[in-house]
């Protein structure tokens, strides 16, 4: 029942209040929502969903259900009168109510429904497939209780969040303020042990999402996708105990490449690097996180986009009282170059 300013502003009377209301010009979460109370609310619904029927054939129909605040609801008369009616214990077993409603006229049609992990508050529908998005707290509870659960949990698969803590590096389009860099997404396990085992086949896959709020070209989708997106790709397909990290580095420097000639805009992944310390000395070695790709360094605090030097060997640097100072930029084939990168040791 959130998320629904724009449908609010031509059908105020479909609120708690009657509005009026206008289509907010930026995002976030509102208070205003569908009035669960208001029989209109759900003639309306049916004849939205009827027309989205039409027009896709698919199984699964996504309603939605999260960030939908009960300010309004605790207040409004019709909605509290509809607990009374229905023997409902609060505002939250009323979504349940609402989304149960709405799902029993889908089925009716031949569809399921899906909803966000908020639908689990006050009741879950019968046939509902669960999206966790909030950790995988409401993914293990709906598996548990025999609901099918897309995994989707915001601190590994959210990919508008920033790929590296080194913000100037990161772009303005970039969402919030968290980090999920590639080896976070990949380190993910979609069948956790607290699935019991009889359950875990109601995962039935994992999903990440790029939410459009701030990125909104298409080149910056395709930056904040790739390369995590080949992280979630394998961890769809492959089962946890056959999965590595470093062997998916290897095999991604040949996908990334094949990006690169494809003209899709990609983050270039740091380095793989190794730093051996020894009798007062660093030695550095690098490989290129993507194939055919060169690797300019420098070690004196320079830029390497104007002062590198070209990467062909181990480099052995003295330690100083510093430590060392070795920066490096990745370029492509399609010279296209990496932001710069550093590789520091006390």
């Amino acid at each position: 029942p959130g998320h629904m300013m724009a449908a609010l502003s031509v059908f105020p009377e479909l609120s708690c209040t009657g509005g009026p209301f206008s289509i907010p010009l930026e995002w976030g979460v509102k208070e205003h929502i569908l009035c669960a109370g208001n029989e209109k609310v759900f003639n309306f619904i049916k004849d939205v969903l009827t027309e989205v029927i039409e027009l896709f054939p698919s199984e699964y129909i996504h309603l939605g259900g999260d960030e939908a605040p009960k300010k309004q609801w605790k207040v409004c008369t019709k909605c509290q009168n509809r607990i009374k009616e229905e023997h409902l214990k609060d505002e939250h077993e009323l979504q349940s109510y609402f989304t149960q409603r709405v799902e029993k006229f889908l089925n009716s049609k031949g569809k399921r429904i899906i909803g966000w992990d908020e639908i689990l508050e006050g009741g879950l529908a019968p046939d509902a497939t669960i999206m966790s998005w909030r950790g995988e707290k409401g993914g293990i509870a709906a598996a548990n209780l025999g609901h099918d659960v897309i995994m989707a949990p915001t601190d590994y698969f959210y990919l508008d969040y920033y790929q590296s803590d080194d913000r100037a590096n990161e772009p303005s389009s970039a969402h919030w303020g968290a980090t999920v860099d590639l080896e976070k997404t990949y380190s993910f396990n979609p069948l956790p042990s607290k699935i019991s085992a009889d359950k875990q086949k109601h995962v039935i896959g994992v999903q990440a999402c790029v939410w459009g709020e701030k990125v909104q070209l298409e080149r910056d989708v395709e930056y904040m996708s790739f390369p995590r997106a080949l992280a979630l790709a394998e961890i769809a397909w492959t089962p946890q105990e056959k999965r590595n990290y470093a062997d998916f580095c290897q095999r991604v420097a040949a996908c990334l490449s094949y990006l690169d000639w494809k003209e899709v805009t990609f983050r270039i992944p740091e380095a793989l690097s190794d730093v051996e310390i020894n009798a007062g000395k660093a030695i550095i070695s690098l490989q290129s996180s993507v194939k055919g790709a060169d690797i300019y360094y420098t070690t004196d605090g320079t830029s390497p986009w104007t002062y590198g030097k070209l990467f062909t060997s181990p480099v052995t640097l003295p330690l100083t009282f510093n430590g060392i100072d070795f920066r490096y930029t990745i370029v492509l084939p399609s010279g296209r170059s990496s932001a710069v990168y550093k590789l520091q040791r006390k």
